[in-house]
């Protein structure tokens, strides 16, 4: 599973309908949908669950495939494995990354901006990588991979 940052995983593109996700890998496993504010029902996502990768479709962005997470051990960046790799070697890697924010119990967020992916690390290892589309210089509107 390659990432393509900006662009997806393998076949899956971001910006992608629902219909068009269902139609290349089928029925989720499992389906969250998360409301953030209970009086406003209307804004909300839809989480779909294929094995340990997740794939989102959120109500701002008219329920495109708006961010994809995984934790897979197949998943590759630069043809070579992220999940597992420690924080050190992360940072060898991608000098560019920064930590972005702490959390508790030993999880950390490290975001590459100009790659918009971001490195989930716990116990000093990657677990979690996020994928993000491109935004405008502004940082107010998706720009969708073609």
């Amino acid at each position: 599973m390659e990432i393509e940052p900006k662009i997806g995983i393998d076949k899956i593109k971001l910006g992608m309908s629902m219909d068009q996700v269902r139609t290349l890998l089928g029925d989720p496993d499992n389906i969250e949908i998360f409301i953030p504010i209970e009086n406003q029902p209307e804004d909300r996502s839809f989480n779909w669950f294929y094995g340990d990768t997740e794939y989102s479709f959120d109500s701002e962005d008219q329920f495109l495939l708006s961010s994809i997470q995984s934790s897979s051990s197949e998943l590759l960046l630069n043809k070579k494995p992220i999940i597992g790799i420690s924080a050190k070697e992360l940072l060898s890697r991608f000098p560019s990354v920064e930590l972005d924010d702490e959390f508790e119990f030993d999880i950390d967020e490290y975001r590459h901006s100009e790659l918009q992916l971001s490195f989930w690390v716990k116990d000093g290892t990657v677990y979690l990588v996020t994928i993000y589309p491109e935004y405008n210089k502004k940082g107010t509107e998706v720009i969708w991979p073609r």
